[in-house]
């Protein structure tokens, strides 16, 4: 499980960073695996409007935005939005990480691709404001549910506190470590009890990407569907990206994952482990349910060689999962 935070706040040590950590090792505790981005840290620049997102689905402002941020936002299952209020609304320093995910938007909304994992990723704000308003967090969870709309993820609700303004105010509130808690159990519980299945490929770049994002389309988060490599690939291969998304499923920015790094990640042993092109390579697990699927990638790759591999292993994943 991994859950991703976003440090909207510029001041270091400042509540929304106490509060983030605080969670973030909640999320631990239930056997999460937790990473921080800081947008102030990063060379991203805001939005320009180009619209290239709209109708090719990539940004073509070429920062760290790229490499460091998209990525990491289709890795997590869980997203986590931390930014104190300025003006009613989240930080500059989040917004402009925020405007530069209107890709995801175009992708979505513009281009009709569905991200196989937006079934079950989960979307939740922590947030923290000077002054005692009403209407305070208002603007800020109007632009936080937009957001996790836009990259296909839930809104799953947040934690908001006023009169917070001096570095550690938030810190003697005696309620603060229950209700971190009782929102990570929230978020996490459901995902943990989810029966598990593994695809493992040679590079977790083709095949193993391919069955899981069928069979997470077929059966829309009730199950955790993973993918590994036994030599993984730095990136899922462009093609299959490509003949994916004429199936509209949207692979791009998937980042191929090691099996001895997915297994680390997992609190308890897959429920069912299918081994993908693998035939006599397919190391020993300790899980009960394990198979190989006599697939392999064509010798001399081409879009119509990866359309004829693409529909059959969807007829294969139709076949294997037609009664759940």
């Amino acid at each position: 499980m991994f859950v991703l935070g976003i440090q909207g706040s510029p001041r270091k040590n400042g509540n929304c960073d106490h509060l983030l950590t605080l969670f973030l090792k909640a999320c631990e505790s239930h056997g999460a695996i937790t990473r921080v981005i800081h947008p102030e840290k990063l060379d991203v620049g805001p939005c320009r409007e180009l619209l290239v997102c709209e109708k090719k689905g990539v940004c073509p402002i070429r920062d760290e935005m790229e490499k460091k941020g998209y990525s990491l936002v289709k890795k997590a299952d869980v997203v986590v939005l931390a930014s104190p209020v300025f003006f009613y609304n989240v930080t500059a320093q989040a917004k402009v990480f925020i405007d530069r995910c209107q890709m995801f938007w175009g992708r979505k909304y513009k281009l009709r691709l569905k991200d196989p994992d937006g079934y079950s990723r989960q979307g939740f704000l922590l947030s923290v404001g000077a002054s005692g308003g009403k209407r305070l967090f208002e603007g800020v969870e109007l632009t936080a549910k937009y957001f996790f709309d836009a990259i296909s993820a839930d809104y799953a609700g947040s934690l908001t506190y006023r009169n917070v303004e001096d570095a550690g105010d938030i810190l003697p509130r005696p309620e603060l470590a229950e209700q971190i808690q009782d929102a990570a159990k929230h978020l996490l519980t459901p995902m943990l009890m989810k029966k598990s299945i593994l695809f493992v490929s040679n590079k977790d770049a083709c095949l193993s990407q391919m069955a899981a994002a069928f069979l997470k389309d077929a059966v829309k988060g009730r199950m955790l569907v993973l993918t590994a490599g036994m030599d993984a690939a730095k990136a899922v291969d462009p093609d299959m990206a490509r003949v994916m998304a004429e199936k509209n499923l949207d692979l791009k920015y998937r980042v191929p994952q090691s099996l001895d790094g997915v297994l680390a990640g997992m609190d308890k042993d897959p429920h069912r482990v299918i081994f993908i092109g693998l035939k006599d390579t397919t190391p020993d697990l300790s899980c009960a349910n394990v198979e190989t699927w006599d697939i392999v990638t064509p010798q001399i790759p081409s879009l119509e060689a990866f359309r004829t591999l693409r529909d059959e292993i969807e007829l294969r994943v139709k076949t294997e999962f037609s009664r759940l």
